[in-house]
């Protein structure tokens, strides 16, 4: 059998692939859905909060908002009390995805999960979800 971290990362490769063909679709990019989630659930958020959120360094988060804004899906603005700091915006095209976005990764984890009986689904996911938050322990100290 494969190792556990080499199966996640295949999953991982393939999940890519998946959200690539689906959002090109929307005009977005494979990993833009986790950038305008998370604007849309927290209008205002500063770009360097975002990069801790969805665990992306600064300045692959500047380019790809960089890339959404030029598409008109955020408005980036300087924080009224700190100039250096740009907070981010969603626009109504952003908006108005929103649900189409996760209705793209909700059919997602219903395939995959399509295969394990439903009385098995909740264990498998409660164990990737210790798995995952000692993985974030591990290389963020739990944030």
């Amino acid at each position: 059998m494969d190792s556990f971290v080499k199966m996640v990362n295949r999953i991982s490769r393939l999940s890519a692939l998946y959200r690539e063909k689906e959002f090109k679709k929307l005009g977005l990019g494979e990993m833009h859905h986790a950038y305008i989630l998370s604007v849309c659930a927290e209008p205002g958020i500063s770009q360097e909060e975002l990069a801790c959120r969805i665990f992306i360094n600064k300045s692959n988060v500047a380019r790809q908002l960089a890339q959404l804004e030029q598409k008109g899906f955020i408005i980036r603005q300087s924080d009224q009390k700190d100039a250096r700091r740009l907070r981010i915006f969603p626009t109504d095209k952003s908006l108005a995805l929103e649900t189409e976005i996760r209705s793209i990764l909700a059919n997602w984890n219903q395939t995959l999960l399509a295969e394990i009986p439903a009385e098995q689904q909740e264990a498998v996911l409660s164990g990737l979800q210790t798995i995952m938050e000692k993985a974030e322990t591990e290389m963020c100290g739990g944030k």
